[in-house]
């Protein structure tokens, strides 16, 4: 029985509402009027910190049925509240709660009533609980890192809390402390027990064979329950229906709470001919083939059931991490799917939204997960710093092929090691792998984000009593963590942290000398001061799994949360909106490496211009890095640096309307880097090199799993006046499959003087095409601002018409001279099949698509407010 409806809300400051359950403090606020309609408009993140300083009680009265009553057993269930508080269920207290990440199971058999049940959560003020957990630990040895950088306008000390870290603020999002009961309530009464959760593991038996190895957690109020009161079921629509055949064996499991229930772990084993089963595959390898598996427990004379259903994939997954060059340093760092070597394209997961309750959007979920699949991703990272996410994004991720790298919620400081805040981790922890780990996308576990690289960087000035916070560190990441997930799941590689050198810092005790080795496991990177658009700068890696260009969102959406007089780079508002030090100077500079950036005379123009170039040169920046790690594929130094088969830039999506890393800005925009990533991260692509020496390496890079005999690489040089080549050079290629090699080189000089033009005047054109793809690039020789007779291209939409399909429009421009960075906008919702880009005729045909299923477009909005520009 789910508990429904509004609960009371109240606190010291004369303040009663009505709230929702699921919900949180700063929604209900906002939808009593309370608060603004818009939370994050202008300054309202600082304005409405009094929210997160008050304690809040929720209340709220219930009736049960008669017969609820008569069960032997009774618990009121918490599946998340934020996070520390008291329970009272008729004045009687059941206990505190300090962890948002962990369902409570209370009994309550003997306290509930049939009428008029009085249940209230007096919940605490996240700033103080942080401060005072702090304060107590002081009297010991302080825990950094002491706050967050003044630029964050964020709170303190959120490591000693176990909730969301990123609601009291990061270098992207804004600080929202809230409380509240951000998952469901419920009652759960019954004779006979529930099943908890399932966990699978499938596994290739031998060549024509498959074995799952299911467990199941129930809990119990008979321990001497019989067999035959299981059931199991595997499906998959009409292609396999079939009973299992379940012999049991059986364990006796340590509970979460307080229940005198009996908890037991029943495993089972069955087995299935390959020819019965399709292969689960990350996306752009195959289907993403899901079969249902349903486990029911029931009474024997059917008057009681509980029943839990979980989708598994068929597929084996396997982290290598072994010798590259027999007799030297380094280790390869790569992810092996069925037995194929993956290399991982994609980014990094924020929370959905800074608000908790929020977060578990499933439109907005599957909208931003399907964004990531479009542009040909197949891994995201799940980031240290949020939530482990709902069921439904795993079950999308599942869906779509998306394999997932699970950071725990660890990040960016050092944490306590008591014996109180162990146990609750261990809870959490083994929650939440008994949780996921039947979902095939999961690839990997990690203990924490940054955590190993900033005790040896000393980031937070530890230096002093190293051997005191490894300590803390090894007990929380590798005697705690690490052994309750592979108690839990021992199909898939643990690694303590993110950055790390993998085996290596095991083999060094765990703190790496340096954790950023490029010799060994992943690696973060970021450098603001240098020219992103320049490939050679960018450092060798094994795996890329952090690295990214900050830009600003679209003008819409900062006007929605603005004032005319706050759309100024030296405004408040501005910099109060950044939240990463310096963070402004670091994209103008980056900017001016290349781009020829007009004054700043405190206009509108100016403002909006700084947005586009923002855009412009964060895309550049991450294309040129990106490339650079796909053509490491196959390359080994002298040193044994190389075999780079990962790259996830930082970040995929927002959490507000603010200057950051996302390709994906708050409200599902897509920014001009992410249209960019379809392009980088195709299955396909030419990638020229450009070298200190003028030399052009044309790289083809395929992650086909078949070879190509006869694609078609054309090389063009292109004047900036002209739509006709002044060079064609055009060869057929045998594609190599599962491969990144220089296929052509070129001097650049000498390419350019072939073309009749030098590197002021031209630029330089790849297309590579054969029957199923085509991939495209430019070079540009020289910085853009340098290029000479580059004029204003006359740029018109002369065409918007609704397709047969009504949830698409084809839009026609044209154009006298060539255009580079051609970027349209709308404030119609939807995607352009391509944007950004150098367009190389006089007219040119583009898609625009709803982003929504089942939406039609709103074709008058769509051309009322399409425009287009370019970089001149």
């Amino acid at each position: 029985m789910i508990i429904r409806g509004q609960f009371g809300i109240e606190t010291k400051v004369s303040i009663e509402i009505k709230g929702n359950v699921p919900g949180g403090i700063y929604t209900d606020l906002k939808n009593a009027k309370i608060l603004d309609d818009d939370l994050f408009y202008r300054f309202n993140d600082i304005d409405y910190r009094w929210v997160s300083k008050e304690n809040w009680t929720y209340s709220t009265s219930f009736d049960v049925f008669p017969e609820v009553l008569e069960k032997k057993n009774i618990n009121l269930v918490f599946h998340g509240i934020d996070t520390v508080g008291d329970i009272y269920l008729n004045e009687n207290f059941l206990g505190t709660v300090n962890n948002m990440f962990v369902r409570h199971v209370i009994p309550i058999k003997s306290v509930i009533n049939e009428k008029n049940n009085n249940l209230k959560i007096s919940l605490k003020s996240p700033i103080y609980e942080a401060n005072k957990l702090a304060d107590l630990q002081k009297k010991k040895y302080s825990i950094p890192p002491e706050c967050t950088p003044d630029s964050y306008n964020g709170e303190c000390h959120v490591n000693f809390l176990r909730k969301m870290q990123a609601s009291f603020a990061w270098d992207w999002g804004p600080a929202f402390p809230s409380v509240g009961i951000w998952k469901p309530v419920e009652i759960e009464a019954y004779d006979l027990g529930v099943i908890r959760d399932i966990q699978a593991t499938p596994k290739k038996f031998n060549e024509t064979t498959w074995s799952v190895q299911l467990k199941f957690f129930a809990e119990l109020v008979d321990k001497n329950i019989p067999e035959h009161v299981f059931s199991g079921h595997l499906s998959h629509d009409d292609d396999l229906n079939r009973n299992l055949n379940i012999e049991l064996t059986r364990e006796k499991y340590e509970n979460d709470d307080s229940s005198t229930i009996n908890n037991y772990i029943y495993s089972t084993t069955f087995f299935l001919s390959e020819s019965d089963i399709k292969l689960w595959w990350p996306n752009g390898f195959g289907d993403s083939q899901l079969y249902n598996v349903t486990i029911m427990m029931k009474m024997i004379n059917g008057t009681e059931s509980s029943k839990k259903t979980i989708k598994i994939g068929f597929r084996t997954i396997e982290l290598i991490q072994e010798e590259i060059t027999p007799g030297m340093k380094g280790l390869s760092f790569y992810f092996k799917i069925n037995g194929i070597p993956i290399f991982a394209k994609g980014s990094n997961w924020i929370p959905g939204h800074i608000l908790p309750e929020l977060s578990y959007n499933e439109t907005m979920i599957r909208q931003t997960l399907e964004s990531a699949k479009q542009a040909n991703m197949n891994m995201l990272r799940v980031w240290g710093g949020g939530l482990y996410e709902s069921d439904f994004f795993y079950q999308t991720a599942d869906e779509l092929g998306i394999l997932i790298w699970q950071d725990m919620m660890f990040a960016c400081a050092m944490y306590p090691a008591e014996d109180d805040f162990l146990k609750n981790v261990k809870t959490e922890i083994r929650q939440q792998i008994r949780r996921l780990q039947h979902h095939p996308s999961i690839a990997l576990w990690a203990g924490n984000n940054e955590n190993e690289a900033a005790l040896r960087g000393n980031w937070y000035n530890t230096k002093n009593n190293f051997d005191l916070f490894k300590k803390d560190y090894v007990t929380l990441y590798v005697d705690t963590i690490r052994s309750v997930v592979l108690e839990n799941d021992d199909s898939r590689s643990y690694l303590t942290s993110s950055p790390s050198n993998g085996l290596e810092s095991e083999k060094e005790g765990h703190i790496a000398e340096d954790p950023y080795s490029a010799l060994y496991g992943d690696v973060h990177y970021y450098n603001y001061i240098f020219d992103g658009w320049i490939d050679y700068l960018y450092p060798d890696t094994r795996f890329g799994s952090e690295y990214g260009f900050q830009s600003m969102p679209s003008f819409n959406s900062i006007s929605s949360i603005s004032l005319p007089s706050d759309r100024k780079l030296d405004s408040d508002f501005t910099n109060k909106r950044q939240h990463l030090p310096n963070g402004n100077n670091f994209m103008k500079n980056l900017i001016l490496q290349q781009l020829p950036l007009p004054n700043d005379d405190g206009s509108e123009s100016f403002y909006k211009t700084f947005i586009y170039y923002s855009q412009i040169s964060q895309a550049m920046s991450t294309k040129t890095e990106t490339e650079k790690l796909r053509r490491d594929r196959n390359k080994l130094t002298r040193d044994n640096k190389g075999h780079t088969m990962g790259a996830m830039y930082w970040q995929l999506n927002d959490v507000w309307q603010a200057p950051s890393w996302s390709s994906i800005e708050f409200g599902g925009k897509w920014k001009m880097l992410h249209y960019y990533a379809v392009k980088f991260f195709s299955p396909v692509l030419v990638s020229p090199e450009t070298t200190r020496h003028g030399l052009i390496n044309v790289f083809l890079i395929s992650d086909l799993l078949n070879d190509v005999p006869n694609a078609n690489l054309t090389v063009f040089v292109y004047s900036w006046n002209d739509f006709t080549p002044r060079l064609i050079i055009s060869s057929q290629m045998f594609l190599e499959k599962a491969s990144a090699k220089i296929y052509a080189r070129y001097e650049m000089e000498k390419l350019l003087n072939d073309g009749n033009c030098n590197k002021y005047e031209c630029f330089i054109y790849f297309k590579l095409e054969s029957t199923n793809f085509v991939s495209d690039n430019v070079l540009y020789p020289c910085k853009l601002y340098e290029i000479q007779n580059l004029k204003s291209p006359n740029l018109e939409i002369t065409s918007v018409k609704k397709s047969q399909n009504t949830n698409e429009a084809t839009i026609t421009i044209t154009t006298d001279k060539i255009a580079p960075f051609v970027w349209l906008e709308t404030e119609e919702k939807g995607e352009f099949s391509d944007n950004g880009f150098i367009l190389l005729k006089p007219n040119f045909n583009l898609k625009f698509k709803k982003n929504i299923n089942n939406e039609t477009i709103n074709i008058e909005k769509l051309k009322q407010t399409l425009t287009v520009r370019s970089l001149v």
